[in-house]
């Protein structure tokens, strides 16, 4: 209890930051996406959440949260706002809390504050996804949350009944037949065991990452988690020779606002993925594109076929990638690799890909879906606990790079320029125009 206290003593001179930082987050996530609540409903939901963190950390059980969960998911249900802009504010109010906590906190504490943080808000949406599930298969969904961690000792278990919430462009579906999905659907899930599938299905757009698709993929993990899946594998629909053609270009700014900033709808999905308490496997058949290989990279295992091939490509658009999107290249590729695929946005073929270890294991194509899941459902007879802790201290280990303030403000300058350039425009215009840009560099 004496980190508990520590982190409540810190909560309880920081709240008003951090309140207002989360606001501020989703306030500028709402501009870029959708129409936003008042400020007072947003500044009262974000209070309301913060004091339900620090009131299961003075009681040193995830109780108050839980019910509190289960009651806003029923309000939003019956308001038909999805779960994915339902667990906005626990998403950024997690990002921002550890933020100010790793900045308080000795060294030797970060971790288990990591831990306390991601294990009362990880409980409060799988409260979330767990009711939504209820919701939409018409229980009431207020019912007891069995299976869920009350005491603030471990990860937070998520069992509930089986299928999965039915989202904004999400369908859900479980065991092994087809899916009853609405005909606009673009991602669906399904349930082998304890292996959740997602499958990208927005042929129109190749599976772009729109925010509709990332918000959608968020929702599906969501809901799989509360199902109690013990590793995830995401594919394309079955027939697709793209498996994504990446960040869909059509949302991104033009000019005067960063490309690839922290609200971005993919960011807030890599970051998903990324911290998901199970292995997430990439099944990829077919190409794969811009920031669908940062999704890719994210994913805790590749399994490709021959058909797949992996390429980067921000500088065919002028566009300035972020640093944390490189450093999810950097924790996997050689230097020399990276510089190569950034600066020709060449495509890297499979065998290449399996050489360089972009991928675990490169199969014939007939092969590909028996063999992913025969990995995926060995990983799930293995020990969750053990396998959410590992993951989590690998990401810990690969993701946090010591930076001087100085050396990202200078990084971030140049990355502006960038943004703020005709370059960036042309880029956008010509792919609009299906034409070869012409840059300039101004």
């Amino acid at each position: 209890m004496e980190i508990s206290m520590r982190i409540s003593a810190v909560l309880a001179q920081a709240g008003d930051r951090v309140i207002g930082d989360v606001v501020a987050a989703l306030d500028q996530r709402d501009q870029a996406h959708r129409r936003a609540p008042s400020q007072a409903e947003r500044r009262h939901d974000v209070e309301h959440l913060f004091d339900l963190v620090r009131q299961c950390l003075q009681d040193g059980r995830a109780d108050p949260i839980i019910t509190a969960s289960q009651q806003i998911a029923a309000d939003r249900f019956a308001a038909g706002i999805d779960l994915a802009d339902t667990q906005a504010t626990f998403v950024v109010l997690e990002d921002v809390l550890w933020r100010h906590l790793s900045a308080e906190l000795a060294a030797d504490q970060q971790l288990e504050t990591l831990r306390l943080v991601n294990t009362i808000l990880g409980t409060g949406k799988d409260a979330l996804a767990r009711t939504y599930v209820a919701l939409a298969q018409g229980g009431s969904g207020t019912g007891p949350a069995d299976g869920t961690a009350d005491a603030l000792t471990g990860p937070p278990g998520s069992a509930g009944p089986p299928g999965s919430a039915s989202t904004d462009g999400t369908a859900g579906t479980s065991g092994t037949g087809g899916t009853d999905a609405p005909v606009d659907a673009i991602v669906q899930t399904a349930v082998q065991g304890k292996v959740g599938i997602i499958t990208l299905d927005d042929r129109q757009k190749r599976n772009a990452i729109s925010a509709r698709m990332a918000n959608s993929i968020v929702a599906a993990l969501a809901s799989l988690r509360a199902q109690d899946m013990r590793t995830i594998v995401i594919r394309a629909a079955a027939g697709m020779s793209v498996w994504s053609s990446g960040h869909d270009i059509s949302e991104l700014p033009q000019g005067r606002r960063d490309p690839l900033g922290y609200d971005d709808p993919l960011e807030g999905l890599l970051r998903a993925i990324r911290t998901f308490p199970a292995p997430v496997v990439a099944m990829v058949h077919g190409t794969v594109w811009g920031g669908a290989l940062d999704l890719v990279l994210s994913c805790d295992l590749v399994i490709a076929d021959e058909t797949a091939s992996f390429a980067i490509t921000p500088a065919n658009l002028g566009l300035p990638y972020n640093t944390t999107g490189l450093l999810h290249f950097v924790g996997r590729l050689p230097i020399n690799l990276i510089k190569e695929m950034f600066f020709t946005a060449a495509p890297l073929d499979a065998q290449k890909a399996k050489e360089w270890m972009v991928v675990n294991h490169l199969v014939a194509s007939g092969e590909l879906e028996a063999a992913t899941l025969e990995l995926a459902r060995i990983m799930a007879t293995k020990s969750p606990m053990a396998m959410a802790v590992i993951k989590e201290q690998l990401r810990v280990l690969t993701d946090y790079q010591p930076i001087a303030a100085q050396v990202y403000e200078r990084l971030q300058g140049l990355r502006r320029q960038a943004y703020d350039s005709s370059d960036y425009l042309e880029g956008l215009r010509a792919f609009a125009e299906k034409r070869q840009p012409i840059f300039r560099g101004t």
